[in-house]
């Protein structure tokens, strides 16, 4: 090793990196999945921006981040569909740069979101009778008419839920409707509130199957809720003069009503929610003014199910809520990442079930359906600085 004059040896010269795509390409897909790492990736050169915006990249940054972050939500303004960031600044994605394609404006009110999943926005306008697909990243969209014998006099459909068709599969990575089939369950009351009903169709055959039909064991006027999806099963929580879950089947196409576990009590100021249990089963949020339970369905190897008490907490010591908390309700809930949307008398919340950490988002007394948007952000457009 060189010395200088004084016998100390000189530090060796620094080891350029090869002048390499491959390398660099290596380097890129380690940056977070956060919306304003590619766009800031491409501006640094045009080298990197013609890396970052290869195809063949952005599909192998999302197979590296395999789980998406909720980047905002979509709220369902009486029929006016509104993206809502809540990211900061430089990760903050404006409205106009998701807003739905719905025409030129005309019946807006006609139009309600059904769900969010995997990318993708269920749409519903039941006067022209027509469900629309759309991923909010690509731009991409499919409009699909809803068979007649689903909403008439006889059947109303209420609500729906939209996934990917490999959603089962645990190593699938979501690319969004140009390269990943898609399936959708629409889910109604019949007129005469007796019985349930769920219809669901394929992207890739092109067809709605035959209707699952269920009776509830008491009056059901509605199910106003988004599904939520427990492996391969979907589940609603109908409105009516009783309590009980929907529970639809994905593989088997069965459809069954589970009773209201009788040691699950809820008054007329709680509200409750659908969710996923610690294990990944199915779970049951309970929400009042003073507390937060979480339930677990667990089913013995004889088929015997009962629900068993995981968690109680104050919601006043749960971090970031503000204490005196009063008239909580559940607006939306995100299976990806586990994360409840909360609105009280300060704002709305977002909760994340697993460490009870909570973030304030803005202030609002405008009540309103949230539909958490989960995405990995690979677009290099669309971010505010």
């Amino acid at each position: 090793m060189p010395r200088h004059r004084g016998g100390r040896p000189r530090p060796a010269p620094p080891v350029a990196l090869p002048d390499d795509d491959d390398i660099l390409s290596e380097i890129l897909l380690r940056l977070p999945p956060q919306p304003s790492s590619l766009p800031r990736a491409s501006l640094v050169c045009k080298r990197w921006r013609r890396l970052v915006t290869d195809p063949h990249f952005r599909r192998r940054f999302r197979v590296r981040h395999r789980k998406p972050p909720l980047i905002g939500v979509f709220e369902d303004h009486m029929g006016h569909p509104f993206f809502r960031s809540v990211m900061d600044p430089p990760d903050l994605i404006p409205a106009e740069r998701f807003r739905p394609p719905l025409g030129d404006g005309k019946g807006l009110n006609d139009w309600r979101i059904f769900g969010c999943r995997h990318g993708c926005l269920l749409l519903m306008n039941r006067t022209v009778k027509e469900i629309v697909l759309w991923d909010p990243l690509t731009g991409d969209r499919r409009v699909v008419a809803v068979p007649t014998e689903l909403d008439n006099q006889d059947r109303i459909v209420w609500n729906g839920a939209v996934l990917c068709a490999a959603a089962g599969d645990p190593s699938h990575v979501h690319f969004g409707l140009s390269s990943c089939p898609f399936k959708v369950a629409l889910v109604g009351v019949t007129s005469n509130h007796t019985q349930v009903f769920v219809c669901s169709y394929s992207s890739e055959t092109g067809n709605w199957s035959d209707l699952a039909s269920a009776t509830v064991p008491f009056t059901v006027y509605c199910v106003t809720d988004p599904g939520t999806l427990v492996g391969n099963t979907l589940y609603w929580m109908p409105v009516g003069l009783g309590y009980g879950i929907l529970e639809f089947n994905l593989d088997r196409h069965s459809l069954h009503v589970i009773e209201w576990p009788s040691s699950v009590t809820v008054s007329g100021r709680c509200t409750r929610h659908i969710m996923l249990a610690q294990n990944g089963g199915l779970g049951l949020a309970i929400l009042s003014c003073d507390d937060l339970k979480m339930w677990e369905r667990k089913v013995s190897s004889e088929g015997v199910a009962e629900w068993v008490l995981q968690k109680t907490h104050s919601l006043s010591k749960i971090h970031g809520m503000e204490s005196g908390t009063e008239g909580v309700c559940v607006l939306g809930y995100a299976e990806d990442t586990n994360v409840m949307l909360l609105w009280t008398v300060f704002g709305v919340y977002m909760l994340q079930l697993d460490s009870l950490e909570s973030r304030k988002l803005w202030e609002t007394n405008f009540l309103c359906p949230h539909h958490p948007y989960t995405s990995i952000y690979d677009s290099v457009a669309g971010i505010q600085g």
